[in-house]
């Protein structure tokens, strides 16, 4: 090495520059933009949501959308209770003896055949949202999937000791030519409202299931149906049928005429069914319900 010769220093009559630290947070964001897309979709609305207040539910919200269809989960059940009395049909003619059997024995064998309630049953659907977002109710509409005439075999008829329960929803079956019945806001009336009008659920809420309780009618026939709701969410269009397809439908069947008839006196202490051969004596048997 040469004694005389100066050393080099960067930036003192040279064309070098002192090398900056390199800056971490902007590689940090170089290296995210090169992240898989999904991943992408899964980091920035956390990021949004620590750094600007209030933006935490619409992200939770879409990080579900990403990961899970269960935007509203709902479930159907028959709710025979509803209706005060236990009016029962089915296609099955049941022999028991006619001595009298033990109502809940007979009530279980006309509900294991086809079977359906008389006149007005009573079912509910349970809706519950997983979204913090609020989900409105559009539209709520009876989808008949089978018409026929009404169930001829066997009646089972108990008269109410108290009073029924009040529906939310109500279907008249045979209103309209199509197969889709609107609801209606229950009523004594010819002219009742449509169920969204002033119906008391329209929307649903995370954390607070709502219980639609629903009452159909019909006076003409054996019908098959599910309820079918349409909803929105956050501007999306979706639909949800119940009972949902492969699970057996609703069914209600009109009064009729009927081969046997099970007609429990609720007077009588010993809580049996009397059993009445309808076609050798139809006077003793009830084919309309009474007013």
């Amino acid at each position: 090495m040469n004694p005389k010769r100066k050393p080099v220093v960067a930036g003192r009559g040279t064309s070098l520059r002192p090398s900056r630290p390199p800056n971490r947070g902007l590689a940090w964001w170089r290296g995210l933009g090169r992240a898989p897309k999904w991943l992408l979709a899964t980091v920035m609305p956390l990021v949004l949501a620590v750094a600007v207040p209030g933006v935490a539910p619409l992200v939770a919200d879409r990080t579900r959308d990403l990961f899970s269809g269960d935007v509203l989960t709902a479930r159907a059940e028959s709710y025979p209770d509803l209706v005060a009395g236990q009016y029962w049909a089915t296609d099955a003619v049941i022999t028991e003896p006619a001595t009298g059997p033990a109502t809940g024995r007979v009530l279980d064998e006309v509900r294991r055949h086809t079977s359906a309630q008389l006149g007005v049953s009573g079912h509910q659907v349970t809706l519950e949202s997983h979204r913090s977002g609020r989900i409105d109710i559009e539209k709520i509409t009876a989808v008949v999937e089978e018409r026929r005439l009404p169930l001829a075999g066997t009646a089972f008829v108990a008269d109410p000791q108290g009073s029924e329960e009040t529906a939310l929803v109500e279907f008249r079956l045979d209103s309209g030519a199509g197969i889709e019945i609107p609801a209606l806001v229950p009523s004594d009336t010819a002219g009742a409202r449509p169920y969204l009008t002033d119906g008391k659920i329209r929307f649903v809420e995370q954390g607070k299931p709502e219980h639609l309780v629903i009452r159909a009618k019909t006076e003409t026939c054996f019908c098959r149906w599910r309820v079918r709701i349409e909803y929105s969410y956050r501007g999306d269009q979706r639909t949800i049928v119940l009972p949902p397809p492969g699970q057996p439908a609703f069914a209600t069947t009109a009064w009729g005429y009927h081969a046997v008839e099970y007609n429990m006196h609720t007077g009588d202490a010993s809580q049996t069914a009397q059993r009445h051969d309808c076609q050798a004596q139809p006077a003793a048997c009830r084919f309309k319900p009474r007013s």
